[in-house]
């Protein structure tokens, strides 16, 4: 009985000592080209370089009541809702484009832009990437 106990208790200590000691190994495949879990980016073993550069653009600040083609963009629009019979509105832009509306929508002559606001060309810089 002794001896059973006594060499339970060694085997038990040997093996709580040989596991404690070990840290968790985790394996994982060569080239990962299945789906879910294994998923990445791109299929192939070896991924593309990502290059960035920065690029130009530009925004054209146009106006709302005042752009040059604002009184006669108005005047056409006047002239649809009136085709449509739609219920007089007035137009939040104001300026040129409403007494356009006005004009079409009350079927007056088209009297053409008395005030004309340039658009303003903004350049702004921004980064555009892609693969190589």
């Amino acid at each position: 009985m002794k001896k059973i106990i006594s060499a339970s208790l060694v085997v038990l200590a040997a093996t709580t000592g040989f596991l404690h000691g070990q840290q968790p190994v985790q394996a994982h495949r060569r080239y990962n080209y299945g789906g879910y879990p294994y998923y990445h980016r791109y299929r192939y073993p070896i991924e593309p370089i990502r290059y960035c550069f920065p690029t130009t653009q530009w925004l054209v600040d146009e106006d709302p009541a005042y752009h040059p083609q604002a009184y006669s963009d108005g005047y056409r629009q006047g002239q649809t809702s009136a085709k449509k019979r739609q219920k007089y509105k007035p137009r939040t832009a104001g300026g040129e484009f409403a007494r356009g509306f006005d004009d079409g929508y009350y079927g007056k002559q088209f009297a053409g832009q008395k005030n004309i606001v340039p658009n303003v060309i903004k350049p702004y810089t921004t980064t555009e990437c892609s693969l190589y």
